[in-house]
């Protein structure tokens, strides 16, 4: 039986009841600090508290590989994410956003290390394990940790093997009431545009495809803008409150905030609201604080079908939005709605895209409540009990309304009604659907110090359940028009000639079986003298995902640290601040990404017919035989770390190289089919990923009122699938373009991600020829990311810019290999393509046929992009009690500079049942966008 989450009811109380309590005095903060109060605290890093797997540790004693972000840099680029927020501040990190409203950016901590199994790392929310941060304000967060390595990441076993993400929201602090207002509001538009073809040059190309100048006129009627039809200036507004503070029995932190989004395409519309609650009471003397926290996340989206870029892309200039007489554009056909057969080979088949969004008619709402109750007893001055438990809940829903036969006449204008052949006028479509997973966490904490030694120890266990997840479909035909009666209830769809039995109205359901996992873990550090440092950790996990006697499987992990600055050797060494070696190696499990690969499963619609007069006997059929021997993928990391501020710590840097193994990956390995159908999963390879990273920060200061960093990271991954151990593991494919063509495969001594096209060559005739096997093209991985930011205050002026760029990785251009005849062409291919007189041209000779996947669309994906430029100023003390009023302007992405000639090159891409996935093919992808800012910043 599924417990309450929390009773919100009691952290209400217990929040009201802090108006009575008598707050402590505590020095104001000066007008000057709070403008620098950020910038200041960066100068005692190695002091910091960096957060890790069940508990907290210096910066200067860290053994591992983590990477730490504060609030100053997450709220300095608005965005509706804070994974977001941080792209291109945490080495290793490499993450792709999507300015899609509503959308996730993806998050890859360095490389891929498996194909079937969970790619996503694993986030933590103060102590909530959940699958992802939508849902935070990013101005609720305190700090972002990134735990990167494997001597890291084993304490939390299989949960992070692609790297652990822990958030920690802000808290209140002891004092007066403290009241701060955050808003922006911002324009966005597309980055940057492909140009096509206008009519007159349409007209050309096409006529040089099919042979003969007499086919389209070079003075067209029309001449459509088909992305500018399709597009707007969006919009992004925000607002957020947050009350904090407290006295010698609690504190308290409160928030609320509102994002609302008009996206760059027709009609997309996204909104969150937040409320965030949390409180630390102090109990018992202060031998006891109990944490409550509850973050309440309401969204509603618009959401229209990204295809429609795609058919901006692709449709004729020629073709108006809508014809004089109202009807919508759409290639001539006569009045028997059928395409002219005198010059059928002049019309294409892409849809009008703005009739398309026009008939796009979808919403949905999502509920997301998430929170902890965490209790820490102080049992003796060394030892702590903390329990944890964490949870979150999501309920959804959506509709889609489809006005079948209004979409058949906008394709075929001018045609008879009685042409019309669906049975259904339109379609109703509406999804319920909820989740539910919870983790409870209780560990021993002893922390003593023994003259020059210092002993912390953790052990304790974890029980975590993910995967309650319910979901109800539920599709009517014809219902009332009017928006306020789409209702299932009210189809009226009883049957035609042509449809005696009604498929559409149908009703589908499922219910999934939850995934636990148990675990006992326990850690030992160890610090003598703040020079050497030892640091030692177990799990031992069991997990249902596997069957009986392959659930079970032990987690280690070891590192150590060597703080030679505080040599007694070093003392004349007074360049040097901080100087620290590190070293480390751990195994992580992953686990969860094969819970559908471990159970004999059973298909429906496997009918057969019987009998001397055949019958058609409905029926069931096992896909695919199961591994009884399935288990974990497990990976396996060495780390080398150094860390070091030099020069009066105005120059601090980190640098780690790395070697990761996954092994045991589970790969699809195809059997002779009287074995099994379909593929059997079984642990048959090994991936690599190698790298290194570099992370440099300058900051220093020019008299009393300047201030100014500068700083940069820089990482390097090559990613190879290094071995397959099964001599029937066959062509694994995927990276779908919708056409019949795949474009990845996996090769063993390749990235995972790699292309297996053709090469292609140009004929004595101009077209397309092609080699007789394919040829790995490169990978949509990056082999290399960096960023940078600089930084300067002075006075009451704040200044800040960001850099990102990815290099090393190449995209397929799938929009524009989509050709079947009569499309448009990018304008630049009229510039530069095969005649007789120019046979060196980069471009075949004008075609319209479908072309086959070919290194002739792949184009290089490095990118460097101007990620944020702020400039802001902090108005001078005019009310009493006002601590702060600063006004901003922000430029997000305000430049790119790329060899793609697409969209964009950030293409984070999705499955939908393609086993690689469109990730680095431009296809159907919403484009990136430049914003505009205008903020304000308030405290009191």
């Amino acid at each position: 039986m599924r417990k309450p989450l929390l009773n919100i009811s009691l952290l209400l109380v217990a929040m009201s009841g802090f108006a009575q309590i008598p707050p402590t005095p505590t020095p104001p903060m000066t007008r000057q600090d709070s403008i620098f109060a950020d910038s200041i605290a960066m100068t005692n890093e190695l002091e910091q508290v960096v957060v890790i797997g069940y508990g907290t540790r210096r910066a200067g004693a860290i053994t591992g590989s983590v990477s730490q972000v504060k609030a100053a840099d997450i709220v300095r680029t608005p965005a509706q994410s804070a994974i977001q927020a941080i792209q291109g501040k945490a080495a290793g990190v490499n993450i792709v956003t999507n300015d899609e409203p509503g959308a996730s950016p993806t998050i890859r901590v360095r490389g891929l290390g498996t194909i079937t199994g969970a790619r996503d790392p694993l986030y933590v929310i103060d102590g909530i394990e959940t699958s992802t941060a939508a849902g935070i304000n990013p101005s609720d967060i305190a700090t972002i940790d990134v735990l990167k390595d494997a001597s890291s990441l084993a304490i939390y076993g299989q949960k992070g093997s692609n790297g652990v993400v822990i958030i920690t929201t802000k808290k209140g602090r002891k004092g007066q009431m403290k009241v701060s207002y955050d808003a922006f509001y911002g324009q966005k538009t597309i980055q940057r545009k492909v140009e096509m073809a206008d009519s007159y040059r349409f007209a050309y190309y096409n006529n040089s495809a099919l042979g003969s100048t007499s086919y389209y006129s070079f003075e067209q009627p029309y001449n459509t803008d088909w992305l500018d039809e399709i597009t707007q200036t969006g919009e992004v507004i925000s607002h957020t409150v947050a009350l904090s503070g407290g006295g010698d029995t609690g504190t308290y932190y409160f928030s609320a905030s509102n994002y609302r989004e008009k996206g760059i395409l027709e009609g997309t519309d996204f909104q969150r609201t937040n409320i965030l609650l949390k409180n630390d009471l102090f109990l018992i003397n202060d031998r006891l604080k109990v944490t409550p926290f509850v973050n309440l996340s309401l969204t509603k989206g618009v959401g229209k079908p990204l295809s429609a870029f795609t058919n901006a892309y692709m449709q004729s200039p020629i073709v108006p939005v809508r014809f004089p007489d109202g009807t919508w554009g759409a290639p001539i056909r006569n009045t028997a709605g059928i395409a002219d057969p005198a010059g059928a080979d002049r019309f294409n088949n892409v849809a009008n895209p703005v009739a398309q969004l026009y008939y796009a008619n979808g919403e949905y709402k999502n509920t997301k409540l998430i929170g902890s109750i965490n209790a820490e007893l102080k049992v003796l001055d060394y030892l702590k009990l903390t329990s944890n438990f964490g949870a979150t809940s999501d309920w959804f829903r959506s509709y889609n309304f489809t006005p079948n036969r209004e979409i058949w006449i906008s394709q075929n204008p001018g045609a008879p009604l009685s042409n019309y052949r669906d049975p259904y006028i339109n379609t109703l479509s509406q999804e319920r659907s909820s989740s539910y997973r919870f983790n409870w966490d209780n560990f021993l904490t002893f922390n003593k110090d023994f003259n020059e030694h210092t002993v912390t120890a953790t052990a304790g266990y974890s029980w975590t359940s993910i995967g309650y997840y319910e979901v109800l479909r539920g599709t009517r035909n014809d219902v009332p028009v009017q928006s306020n009666y789409w209702n299932l209830d009210f189809a009226t769809f009883t049957g035609t000639p042509n449809a005696p039995v009604n498929p559409g109205n149908v009703v589908s359901g499922s219910e999934a079986t939850p995934t636990t996992s148990l675990s006992a873990f326990g850690r030992l550090e160890y610090d003598y003298k703040d020079k050497y440092l030892l640091s030692a950790s177990y799990r031992r996990e069991g997990i249902s995902s596997f069957q009986q006697g392959r659930r079970w499987d032990g987690f280690p992990s070891v590192s150590a640290g060597w703080v030679i600055s505080n040599e007694d050797f070093m003392n004349d060494v007074s360049f040097v601040n901080s100087l620290k070696i590190r070293g480390g190696y751990g195994e992580v499990g992953n686990g969860y990404g094969s819970r559908p690969l471990n159970q004999l499963q059973f298909r429906p619609n496997a009918n057969y017919p019987f009998g001397n007069s055949p019958t058609i006997n409905p029926g069931s059929y096992v896909p695919f035989q199961v591994d009884p021997n399935l288990t974990w993928e497990v990976m396996k990391e060495i780390d080398l770390g150094i860390d070091f501020t030099v020069l009066d710590s105005r120059l601090s840097g980190t640098f780690d190289v790395y070697s990761r193994t996954q092994d045991r990956l589970i790969l699809p390995v195809r059997v002779p089919s009287v074995v099994s159908p379909e593929n059997v999963y079984l642990n048959a390879g090994e991936v690599s990923n190698k790298g290194f990273e570099l992370s440099l920060r300058w900051s220093d200061n020019i008299g009393e009122d300047f201030r100014y960093w500068i700083g940069g990271n820089f990482s390097y991954n090559k990613n190879e699938l290094k071995s397959v151990d099964n001599a029937f593991f066959g062509q694994y494919q995927g990276g779908s373009l919708n056409n019949g063509e795949l474009t990845k495969q996996v090769l063993v001594g390749e990235a995972l991600g790699s292309f297996y096209v053709y090469d292609y060559s140009f004929g004595n005739d101009g077209y397309f020829v092609y080699s007789a096997e394919r040829k790995v093209a490169g990978s949509y991985l990056p082999t290399h990311t960096y960023g940078a930011n600089i930084g300067f205050e002075w006075k009451r002026f704040d200044f800040a810019a960001d850099i990102y760029g990815v290099g090393g990785n190449k995209i397929y251009n799938g929009k524009k290999a989509l050709r079947m005849g009569g499309e448009n062409v990018e304008s630049a291919i009229l510039d530069d393509f095969w005649t007789p007189s120019t046979p060196n041209a980069e471009n075949p000779r004008p075609f319209n046929d479908r072309p086959r996947p070919s290194t002739y669309y792949i184009e290089d994906g490095a990118f460097l992009r101007i990620n944020n430029i702020t400039l802001g100023y902090t108005l001078p003390e005019m009310l009493d009690g006002l601590d702060k009023i600063r006004v901003y302007a922000t430029a997000v992405n305000p430049f790119l500079f790329t060899k793609y000639s697409g969209y964009s090159p950030e293409l984070s891409g999705n499955s939908n049942g393609d086993p690689l996935g469109t990730a680095g093919i431009e296809l159907d992808a919403y484009p990136t966008n430049k914003t505009f800012v205008i903020g304000l910043n308030v405290g009191f």
